[in-house]
């Protein structure tokens, strides 16, 4: 079924917004217009505001589809090719996967506290200073990424090994011959992957929220994050739209509705 004038008109609506025009939005257009319409206005919102440059938004939603949380292949490759449209070098398409890659980290963020408590239930505690060669490790991580959290103290405490490891692999972005992308945006691509709704991590999206503040972030451009984040929710519609199509035509015994 060929597309009406009208929803001609709201397919390049959606083009224009930078998107990517593939069989799910199609079907999503067929299968409710208005819709679909609705969708162009919440993903016109921060490609006309562009409090973050377009490179920047690739990446970012780069970021998030990448997570290991979401591993969204198609959004994967969309926005590798829109940030090498936008401008992005392969540097900075690697540091922003590389950042990503650090979130597998969580498990040992969020697992820590909880064995923690369940230590003092049993009535054992972890000792509370950190040895020389401890501080040492916090020491260089905090020269390093420029932060320190102590949510990190337990972490050394129960494992400096698993600690330098894990800091010799977070820094890599951060080291000589990298940083392609300035400490700001690194910043805001974890709040990215900390806000993403496969994730909603608050603890680590304070941390970083405060960090891009401080390397000179504005609350819009931070809002603005959010907004890209928040657009994640299509991909529920575009596979689900994709299935109902498939089984439409299914039943009908026939390649078209």
């Amino acid at each position: 079924m060929a597309l009406t004038d009208q929803q001609q008109k709201l397919k390049q609506s959606l083009i224009d917004t930078g998107e990517e025009w593939n069989s799910s939005f199609e079907n999503i257009l067929k299968l409710d217009p208005k819709y679909f319409e609705a969708y162009v206005g919440l993903r016109r919102v921060p490609r006309e505001k562009k409090a973050l440059p377009v490179k920047i938004q690739e990446l970012v939603l780069l970021a998030m589809d990448a997570a290991c949380t979401h591993l969204y292949e198609p959004g994967i490759k969309i926005h590798t090719a829109a940030a090498l449209k936008a401008g992005a070098t392969k540097e900075e398409i690697m540091e922003t996967l590389e950042l990503s890659s650090v979130l597998g980290v969580h498990a040992v963020t969020v697992g820590v506290p909880t064995l923690l408590e369940v230590l003092k239930e049993n009535g054992r505690e972890l000792p509370q200073e950190l040895n020389s060669d401890q501080e040492s490790l916090k020491d260089e991580f905090t020269k390093r990424r420029g932060y320190w959290s102590t949510s990190w103290d337990p972490v050394i405490r129960l494992s400096p090994e698993f600690f330098e490891g894990y800091l010799n692999f977070s820094i890599v972005p951060f080291s000589e011959g990298h940083n392609a992308l300035d400490a700001k945006t690194k910043e805001l691509m974890y709040t990215a992957i900390d806000v993403s709704t496969t994730h909603l991590f608050r603890t680590g999206l304070k941390i970083h929220i405060r960090n891009a503040i401080n390397y000179g972030a504005t609350e819009h451009e931070i809002m603005e994050v959010f907004e890209l984040a928040a657009l994640m929710g299509i991909t529920t519609t575009m596979k689900g739209a994709d299935a109902l199509v498939e089984g439409l035509a299914t039943l009908e015994g026939k390649g078209d509705y």
